[in-house]
């Protein structure tokens, strides 16, 4: 047992008060004379040997009381798991974990609800002099604020959930943070979490002997939880009527078999298509929703399932753009037969817009307004569309480049370099065929899904040696190995080169249905569709493909319940992007707007980390906990109704002062009892 005021044991000196009291009796005995006493005698020795321990018993109820008077005010208490209590105001760090986790439930109901109440119970506990922090995952500036008890309460009786998931080691840095800042000698942080799994990283927190730190584990009764993960669409390109396919991954975090749940898809408000499925315990599986394209321009859609209780994942939102027509330009080199190939395949098609220039007439500023380039048998390539052609690739264009039928490789060195190629060497006369279609690459996937072993390929008479850049993807392949195909990236567009010119001696290319099926593919995958989903939480990067931003008007993204602000916009040499700076926003669809023109429609979800609700139980967390030699630190186990003294005993220890003022009156009861019984 120790004392919070020692030097209230001192006052044990007024002992001495009633021991001279009881041995200087001032009383004076009156004589009474009597005629026999012989019959009296053994009754008087009998009343006053009584009377001799009535006054000592007396002595001792006053001696006690007095002690336990002077005990009750030196307050004495039974110290807890924080060692000695210090007297003086103290400073409290309360974290409220208002992770999407935390909608889970148990038997006293939600996981965030008990939170919060147990925080509030935990401010009730210390004085009303103490300093608060209220803490969530948010992080907020004025989190780090010290608040008075009136404050504190009102913080922790608004926290929400919210899609911030946070390390706990993180959580603990940022209380220290705030606590290193209080004069107090006193200091404890509380943790109310649900300790799960992904944020309980045991392994990077340290000792702070300076900060004791209580852990009050939340753990919800079953930890089921079905999520969707990802969604894409089957074809990189939308197409106005095209048949669409949309993937859905669907994940089922508990334990039990989940038969014919049904999954929705909503496009633009409406329902389009309807599925079900059924998952096992503790596994992901895709299914697919299919529908009918519309029309052209900027769609946005949903996908969903019904869960309960954690119901954040239970929507995915996704935004597109169906393209009306892809723009097409040919630069020639006074090829003819290759530049009537090119033509047919593309003039006549409703889909594209095609134009041709001539090489030493062309317009630069014409080439970044394009999806596909195609330049063909072009003797040599000036710097400047060099520039212009690399810039174009890197800001998410194609480009096709077809060699000259007895050219010079050396004059496409600087082309080839710019675009992350070796430069082609030596021309090859030798007649060689297509060896065979790679059906294992997207590229030609999507349209062959089987190949005869017999088809007849292309024959090459004259080709160039080709080297792309490491990681390209080969598309075709000749007899002798050397590449005929190759797709380059570079930046967020694509190059393609081909060995071959599209002159009639050099190969059979353009009279091959390849050809046609090889240029409209590369045209359909030319300007990327940009994502369908951004995620919410991280530094999301939106890119603006094709949008012009005014640099004196900067763009607004508008969203759900009337949401307005302006995100950072980032200007790199091809490219402009909106950067969201772990924001807290809803999910759901955004637009980006400037003046009162909609320019880009985007879809912003909510991060998956928090849809696996396994977590560690208190045992597991103090097992841990004893492994690492993590001594400030305790695990509190409550059902709610004595977490507030449970606390106050870990921090002041259990105060004994009560009982000893108890006992006080009890002997001074036990006083008056006996001077009422010695007359």
């Amino acid at each position: 047992m120790s004392f919070l005021h020692p030097a209230f044991l001192w006052a044990l000196t007024a002992l001495a008060i009633p021991v001279l009291i009881h041995l200087f009796q001032l009383r004076r005995f009156k004589k009474i004379d009597f005629p026999n006493v012989r019959f009296l005698a053994e009754v008087s020795q009998q009343t006053r040997a009584r009377k001799k321990v009535q006054h000592w018993l007396v002595l001792l109820a006053r001696c006690l009381a007095i002690i336990c008077l002077v005990l009750a005010f030196a307050q004495p208490y039974i110290a807890g798991a924080g060692g000695a209590v210090k007297a003086g105001q103290r400073a409290v760090s309360l974290f409220i974990d208002d992770s999407f986790s935390m909608d889970g439930r148990n038997a006293q109901g939600r996981l965030l609800d008990q939170a919060r109440k147990g925080a509030q119970d935990a401010v009730m506990a210390y004085s009303a002099t103490d300093r608060f922090q209220v803490l969530t995952g948010q992080f907020g500036g004025r989190e780090q604020v010290l608040l008075g008890r009136d404050e504190a309460l009102d913080a922790a009786a608004v926290a929400e959930v919210g899609p911030y998931s946070r390390a706990l080691s993180k959580v603990l840095l940022r209380q220290r943070e705030a606590l290193a800042t209080s004069d107090s000698k006193t200091k404890r942080a509380i943790l109310f979490t649900d300790l799960q799994r992904s944020i309980t990283d045991v392994e990077n927190w340290t000792n702070d002997t300076l900060v004791p730190t209580v852990i009050v584990p939340l753990t919800a009764s079953a930890p089921d939880n079905l999520s969707i993960d990802s969604v894409w669409f089957n074809s990189p390109v939308r197409r106005a009527g095209q048949d669409e396919v949309l993937h859905v991954r669907i994940h089922n975090h508990g334990e039990q078999e989940l038969v014919n749940v049904p999954l929705r898809l909503d496009v633009d408000g409406r329902q389009r298509a309807v599925a079900s499925f059924s998952v096992p315990g503790n596994a992901a599986i895709d299914t697919t929703l299919k529908f009918l394209g519309d029309g052209p321009g900027d769609h946005w859609g949903v996908v969903s399932v019904q869960d309960q209780p954690v119901v954040f994942d239970d929507k995915f939102h996704i935004a597109y753009q169906v393209s009306d027509r892809l723009r097409v330009l040919l630069v020639s080199g006074n090829d003819t037969d290759g530049d009537r190939a090119v033509t047919a395949v593309f003039a006549g098609d409703s889909t594209h817009t095609f134009t041709t220039q001539p090489y030493r007439a062309l317009d630069l500023s014409a080439v970044k307004d394009q999806d596909l380039v195609v330049l063909n048998a072009l003797p040599d390539v000036p710097g400047g569309l060099t520039r212009a052609l690399t810039d174009f690739v890197a800001a998410g264009g194609s480009i096709a480049v077809f060699p000259p039928s007895n050219g010079d490789p050396s004059r496409y060195t600087e082309l080839f370099a710019g675009l992350g190629a070796a430069a082609p060497t030596r021309m090859d006369t030798a007649t060689v065929k297509v060896d065979r279609i790679d059906l294992q690459e997207p590229f030609y996937r999507a349209i062959f899904q089987t190949m005869p072993r017999n088809v007849e390929l292309p024959v090459v008479r004259e080709r160039w040696n080709i080297r792309p850049a490491v990681g390209s993807d080969v598309l075709l392949r000749l007899q002798d190995g050397s590449p005929y195909l190759a797709r380059s990236a570079r930046g967020e567009g694509s190059a393609y080169f081909i060995a071959s010119p599209l002159a009639e001696s050099a190969g059979n290319l353009t009279r091959h249905s390849l050809f046609a099926t090889s240029l409209l593919r590369m045209a359909e995958l030319s300007r990327p569709m940009g994502a369908l989903y951004h995620i919410i939480g991280d530094e999301a990067r939106i890119p603006l493909d094709g949008v012009e931003i005014p640099a004196d008007e900067p763009p607004h993204l508008r969203g759900p319940s009337g949401i307005d602000l302006v995100p950072e916009v980032r200007r790199t040499p091809g490219r402009t992007d909106l950067l969201l700076h772990d924001q807290d926003l809803p999910d759901g669809p955004y637009f980006v707007t400037t003046g009162a023109d909609t320019v880009l429609s985007v879809a912003l979800n909510l991060a998956r980390r928090e849809s696996d609700l396994q977590a560690y139980t208190a045992d597991e967390l103090k097992t841990l906990l004893t492994d690492r030699g993590l001594t400030s630190f305790s695990v509190v186990e409550s059902d709610g109704n004595d977490l507030s003294l449970r606390l106050n005993e870990l921090d002041q220890g259990r105060k004994l002062w009560k009982w000893f003022i108890l006992f006080a009156l009890l002997f001074l009861a036990a006083e008056v009892f006996l001077i009422r019984n010695t007359r």
